[in-house]
């Protein structure tokens, strides 16, 4: 395999996201093949569901859990090919994507954590066409919807979806994006409170049950989570994506305005969720997941710019260090 991910072909690309989502797969039914105990607390609307889906089913999860590996890391990383966000063409964010989020989804309690997986990809690789020479309406709504039913798996990603929708409303500015912004991020919601209505619930207690809550984590305790071999994948992440942000801040790149704006919500999104880390009772493990998976999307500008030994280096770092969370 080669190294240095910027001359990656599609190929090589391909064959190191099938390695790693058959890996997942194979850590999720061999070594994690028991659900964990949720912690207790106000559990985002279907946690319990997920839960137990995977407690009747191990090994059909853990298979699951492979496919929306594979079909996440592809989701996204095709968007940022098809956009251009790179100074120069570049298949790396493939591997790259297949490499970083293994390290975050390596854990006990990885139901929740492959629903926010599956639907961060599918917001930002959706909100990514957003921003491209021929904008369609749908891309902006589907990515709406998605985003909206994060909190549905997650509290902790009740910040994201208010503050990310308010920045397109303002950034967009026109009437039907609006519209269609704020129609799409209060859709899944709705009609979760519309079934629970159904079944014989309070509408009104129901959203503001989704939307409202967000003192006690809904899943997996974060302090669980972050063991020592996770911190230190944590902080080789962090330590590259601030090189990139620097890189990207301080550098003139020949980018177009379309890449610029996806730029920008990409690291206004990894704000967010930084602070929803640090600041938030209900911040929880799927966070970690979500910055994980949006960093690998800014990483390849990192490699593009460095020297071929430096991002050799700095590939086989990012490998290691998303391997100690399994060995350790």
């Amino acid at each position: 395999m080669i190294l240095d991910v910027t001359r990656h072909k599609f190929s090589e690309a391909l064959l190191t996201l099938l390695f790693f989502a058959v890996a997942i797969a194979v850590v999720a039914g061999v070594v994690y093949p028991h659900a964990s105990t949720i912690v207790g607390g106000a559990e985002a609307p279907l946690v319990p569901y997920i839960t137990q889906f995977r407690v009747e089913h191990p090994t059909l999860s853990a298979v699951l859990l492979g496919l929306l590996y594979f079909y996440s890391v592809l989701r996204l990383s095709r968007a940022t090919v098809r956009v251009e966000i790179y100074p120069s063409m570049t298949l790396s964010a493939i591997a790259v994507s297949a490499v970083t989020l293994f390290g975050a989804m390596v854990t006990l309690d990885y139901g929740v954590l492959a629903m926010s997986m599956l639907f961060i990809a599918e917001t930002y690789g959706r909100l990514i066409y957003c921003f491209s020479a021929s904008v369609r309406p749908h891309f902006l709504f589907s990515a709406m919807v998605a985003l909206g039913a994060l909190p549905l798996f997650d509290k902790a990603f009740i910040p994201l979806s208010i503050i990310v929708s308010i920045y397109l409303i303002v950034a967009r500015g026109t009437l039907r994006e609006t519209a269609l912004t704020l129609l799409g991020i209060i859709m899944p919601s709705f009609i979760y409170c519309y079934i629970t209505w159904l079944a014989g619930g309070d509408f009104v207690a129901s959203f503001v049950d989704v939307w409202c809550e967000n003192l006690i984590s809904s899943h997996l305790s974060l302090a669980a989570y972050l063991t020592l071999p996770r911190l230190i994948y944590i902080g080789v992440v962090l330590f590259l994506q601030i090189l990139a942000a620097v890189l990207y801040l301080t550098t003139p790149l020949g980018l177009n305005s379309g890449a610029r704006d996806v730029w920008r919500v990409l690291l206004l999104s990894l704000v967010v969720l930084v602070v929803s880390l640090v600041m938030l009772p209900a911040s929880s493990p799927s966070i970690i997941v979500a910055m994980s998976l949006l960093s690998a999307v800014m990483l390849p500008l990192l490699f593009q710019y460095a020297s071929a030994i430096n991002a050799t280096l700095a590939y086989v770092l990012l490998l290691l260090a998303t391997l100690v969370p399994l060995i350790f």
